[in-house]
Order: C-alpha cells, then structure tokens, then sequence
C-alpha cells in the first residue's frame, strides 16, 4: 500500500477514534449489542421450552390415538397413521440472534398426512402474540439500523466538512492526489465502523457461549464469520454513499440532509416499494376467490360422482360403496390441491418479484444476504416446504407398501377415512416422523452471493462518481 494512502488512513481513524461523537456511538453499540445477548437467551429459553412442551403434548395425544383398551397400548391401525391430520411446527433455532428474517411473520407451521401436503399456517405456540416485539435487537437490526446511521455520521462531512473548516485546501496544497485523499477516507471510515462493531460482536459470542445458549460448530463458525464480512461490504456501501453526498454538495448540512434522506428511503420506502408492486404490478387471487374455487370444484366432482358415492359401512372393509367413496375423496383431494398448489407457487413466486424491487436498497440486499447466511426466514420455509412434500411422498410409499402386502385389505385408498385400507398395526416408534435438515453452506453461499456482489458494485460505482465530482469540487 502507498505510504501515503497509509498516512492518510491511519489519521483518519486516529481522528475519527478520539472525537465524541464516535465515542458515544461506540458505547451505544456495545450496549445494544450486551442487552441484545441477553434479552436473546431468555427469549431462547422460552421458546425452546414452548416448543418441547408442543411436542410432549403432540407425542400424548398420539399415544392416546393409539391406546386399544382390547388390545393394549402403543399399537396403531396403519390406516389411520395414513390419514390423520399432522401439524409439523417449525423448531426454534439458535442463530436468530444473528438475523431473525421475520420468522414470526413467516409460516411456521405445514399441515400433511400420507397423501398429500395441505397448508401452511403462521403459530406462535402458546405465547401472546401481543407481546412479541416487532425487531429483535439481534446482529442484524444493530448493524442495518444503528451502524449505518454511525456511518452516516461518519462519512457525510467528510468532504463538505473540510472544505467548511478550510482544511481540504490545506490538505490538497501538498500534492495530494484527490482519488487517494478520497480513498484513504473511504478505507479510513470502514474500518473504524469495523472497529467499532468488533467489541460488540465478541461481547456477544461470549455471553451466548458462556451461557450455553448456543453451540460452537463449524455452522456457527460460518455463520459469524460470514456475516462480520457482510457488515464490511455493508459499511463500505454506506460509506460510499456519505463520500458521495458529501463530494455532491459544498455544505455539510446540505450533505447531512441529503445523506439522512436517502438513508432513510433505503431503509423505509424500499421494503413499502415491494409491498406496493406486490398487491399492484404481481398481484394474485385472494384466499376468498382460491375457496371459492375450491367449492365450485368440489360441487362439480359430487354432482358427477356416481349413485351411492358416499355411503359408508364402517363395519365391512369390502362394503362395495366404500370403493365409490374412495374414489370420490381421491378427486376431491385431488382438485382442492391443483387449485391450492397453483395459488402458493403464485404467492412464492409473487414475494420473490417483489424482493426483486428491494434490490437498489443497500440495506435490503443486506438483510437478503443476511438471511441467506443464517438459512433462516422465508428460505427455511421454502426448504421445509420442499422436503416435506418429498416426504410425504416416501410416507405414502411407506403405507401402500404395507397395504399391499394385507391381504385382508381392498386397497381402496380414502385419504381422509380411517376405512378400506389395511388394519395392520403398528407401533408408535415405527412410524416415519419428518425431521429438519439444515441449509448446507454451499447452498447458503449460492443464495448470499448475489446481493454480495451487489453491495461491492454499489460501492464501487459510488466511489467512482464521488472520484469523479470530487477531482472538479472547488475546495475554497
């Protein structure tokens, strides 16, 4: 590195680290960082107490399905286990004091048997929803909200400020290129926002460590060290944004207001602009239209289903009719799931347009690149909601495997009726019981690439205008 980019970083941090206005931010962060650890371990605690107590609950319910005064207990009719109603609830996860990703907003919650998967639904357990909190004070929220506004700070004087205080001319009378002045501040700024994220971000670790709230792995390892170097991608972009406002205009108030204003519509009009193409430019069917469809549908299989469809003998497995009835919930589930698949494409497919939009926001692209890192929010969802139709695909094979091999059985699949399938018993522990696998890191890389690159770009085309205006800015 040019010695004398070297002199003209190391003064600007060393400056930048002895004024006041760094300082209180330092202590601002550092705080928010040590309250935010510790409201996240109690907050933890509580849902992953909520959660084991849903699946004790879950787990008796399922044994007091399965008890047979005749026959004793843990022994289950395998039709049954094909067609009872599972609710499977997303677990509480430990890195979500890293980025939560709206997880509260997302589905949490898929609903599925044997045949089929049939909905998802947003739970919250047993908690009050009215005292959720609308923004964890997690990584994510310290560094989107209050370190880009220190950078802000930082950054939006940095020109204009000088010229002001008549030490820009100063400067540039010994020869100083103007592209190494201006990026020796632009380094100078990143690293002294790193610097004064860094305690917060071991502080943090260690209280989660030591608490035990969290396990050190090689995932969690990734996960840290991944999103510190998106923060650094991140100062960098609002950095350059300070630099240019602060090379666009001749006054530090003006470059104060301009850089707050562009700030401020990074932060709130970007997320609105997603909301607003969503509902106007991708829109899509209601779910009062969707049910609507759905009973039409289901209208229109009974009308054609044939004289007795929906007789039933509960005693007689071979009753005739049962076929019939069969038959009809077969193309009943069948309609209802061709209608519903095609509307939850159309909304999976109508977010991620409208995430699109977000993108000329530095800080949206952050907390995409956020979640991707995390694997947490709407791309654990998405992932949840894959594996368990892959699932529920194995379970059914699972069932008709068995059925197949009863003789006593008409094999007359009913997918809602415990009736004209096999009786076969089975054991709880038999079961198949879907289970979680986390996001690989080469697929989380994939997804956090993107909006990486962005911030670099954004960077650098930012930096390349302020190079720009700053070598025609008149200094006196």
């Amino acid at each position: 590195m040019n010695s004398l980019l070297k002199t003209i970083i190391f003064n600007d941090i060393r400056l930048n680290l002895l004024s006041l206005r760094l300082q209180v931010l330092f202590v601002i962060m550092l705080v928010v960082f040590i309250m935010g650890s510790v409201a996240y371990i109690f907050q933890y605690k509580t849902a992953a107490d909520e959660y084991q107590q849903y699946l004790r609950q879950t787990k008796n319910n399922q044994t007091r399905q399965a008890t047979n005064f005749l026959t004793g207990p843990s022994d289950r009719n395998i039709t049954s286990v094909a067609v009872e109603m599972r609710n499977y609830l997303f677990q509480p996860v430990q890195n979500s004091f890293i980025e939560d990703a709206g997880s509260k907003y997302i589905p949490n919650t898929i609903t599925y048997n044997a045949y089929n998967v049939f909905n998802y639904t947003v739970s919250r357990i047993s908690g009050n929803p009215y005292m959720y909190l609308s923004q964890e004070l997690n990584w994510s929220f310290i560094v989107t909200i209050i370190l880009s506004f220190a950078i802000i700070l930082l950054s939006f004087d940095s020109i204009s400020g000088e010229r002001e205080f008549h030490t820009l001319s100063l400067v540039l009378s010994n020869s100083v290129p103007r592209s190494l002045l201006l990026t020796g501040k632009f380094i100078s700024i990143i690293i002294t926002g790193f610097l004064m994220t860094l305690p917060g971000f071991i502080a943090s670790l260690l209280i989660l460590i030591i608490s035990g709230t969290v396990s050190v792995s090689s995932v969690f390892v990734f996960e840290s060290v991944m999103f510190m170097t998106a923060s650094i991608l991140f100062i960098a972009c609002i950095a350059a944004l300070g630099l240019f406002c602060s090379t666009v205009t001749r006054s530090s108030n003006i470059s104060l207001l301009l850089s707050l204003t562009l700030w401020s519509l990074f932060l709130i009009f970007s997320p609105n602009l997603a909301v607003f193409s969503a509902e106007n430019l991708f829109s899509i069917k209601d779910s009062e239209t969707i049910q609507q469809e759905i009973e039409s549908a289901k209208d229109a299989i009974n009308k054609a289903a044939p004289e007795g469809s929906w007789a039933m003998n509960g005693g007689d497995q071979f009753y005739p009719k049962h076929e019939l009835r069969a038959n009809n919930q077969t193309n009943l589930m069948n309609a209802e799931k061709k209608i519903r698949d095609n509307w939850f494409n159309d909304q999976f497919n109508q977010y991620q347009k409208a995430t699109y939009m977000t993108w000329l926001s530095p800080i949206s692209l952050f907390g995409m690149v956020s979640e991707s890192i995390t694997g947490s929010g709407y791309i654990r969802f998405r992932k949840n909601w894959e594996d368990l139709h892959s699932f529920q695909s194995q379970f059914l094979i699972w069932f008709k495997g068995i059925d197949a091999k009863d003789t006593a059985s008409p094999h007359w699949y009913n997918p809602y009726e415990d009736c004209s399938t096999s009786r076969i018993k089975v054991k709880f522990d038999e079961i198949p019981q879907y289970s979680e696998t986390v996001i690989s890191i080469p697929r989380r890389m994939k997804g956090a690439f993107p909006g990486m690159l962005l911030l670099i770009v954004y960077s650098n085309v930012l930096m390349g205008i302020s190079v720009a205006l700053f070598n025609r800015y008149d200094v006196r």
